[in-house]
């Protein structure tokens, strides 16, 4: 179901509970009975950018990214780390760092190219993961894995100047139920923050605009293993929301 995406964005917490929706109900029915264009192929890597799997470009091209982090979207995160074995794991549920990132290309200078309703046209849940034999420096990539993919239930979302809202209907359901409603921000024209209060405890997305005009939604978890003088490890889950814009 489409609420198991949405457990992943970090902005769940915001909304204390579904509610179904009212006058735009009707509208997002009828836009649903449009059909989607099956056409579309969104390969697992669509608008992904990682390094290069050599040294010392893999740490140049990631360190690339730091630049696009500003003193607020820094105050967001938190990691949680133990040791099992001589390896250490850390485990940022929210990154805003992942070694697989939305690629730059998607940047919007203008955050008004933003608002508008969005019919969601893919969303699913993909691991990537890259990591170094320290000893050599050899990198090693393994291929990226579909976690989950939902699809083929509907989904709207509502952007106005300074809120976010998200409506689904899951398979087999009646009614649309808006999920998701919240303030935001976008953050250096590449993040969105979503909170309710306070920026320091918003939920963060990569956000961005595609040549085709489809807008990406990224939100990522990060996952580092690291053996002291062996390897390190880097797994990021994203969960990718693809919407097209309708009006």
């Amino acid at each position: 179901m489409l609420n198991q995406f949405i457990k992943a964005l970090p902005v769940l917490f915001l909304t204390a509970a579904s509610v179904d929706t009212s006058a735009q109900d009707n509208d997002f029915e009828q836009l649903s009975k449009i059909a989607k264009d099956t056409g579309i192929n969104f390969p697992l890597n669509y608008k992904i950018s990682r390094p290069r799997l050599e040294y010392p470009h893999w740490d140049n091209d990631f360190d690339i990214y730091y630049n696009f982090l500003t003193p607020t979207l820094r105050k967001t995160q938190a990691a949680l780390s133990f040791t099992q074995n001589g390896v250490v794991t850390s485990v940022t549920a929210n990154s805003i760092i992942p070694h697989a990132q939305l690629d730059t290309t998607t940047i919007v200078d203008d955050p008004k190219k933003f608002i508008g309703t969005w019919r969601m046209m893919n969303v699913r849940s993909i691991r990537y993961n890259d990591s170094v034999y320290l000893p050599t420096k050899t990198y090693y990539r393994l291929p990226d894995v579909l976690l989950a993919d939902q699809s083929k239930d509907e989904a709207f979302a509502v952007i106005s100047d300074n809120h976010f809202k998200l409506y689904v209907k899951e398979t087999g359901k009646s009614a649309f139920k808006k999920m998701i409603s919240a303030k935001y921000s976008i953050e250096n024209r590449r993040f969105m923050m979503m909170y309710k209060l306070a920026k320091a405890s918003a939920g963060v997305s990569q956000i961005g605009i595609d040549e085709k005009g489809y807008l990406v939604l990224n939100s990522p978890r990060v996952v580092e293993e690291v053996k002291k003088g062996v390897y390190f490890s880097y797994y990021t889950v994203i969960e990718q929301y693809i919407f097209e814009k309708i009006k």
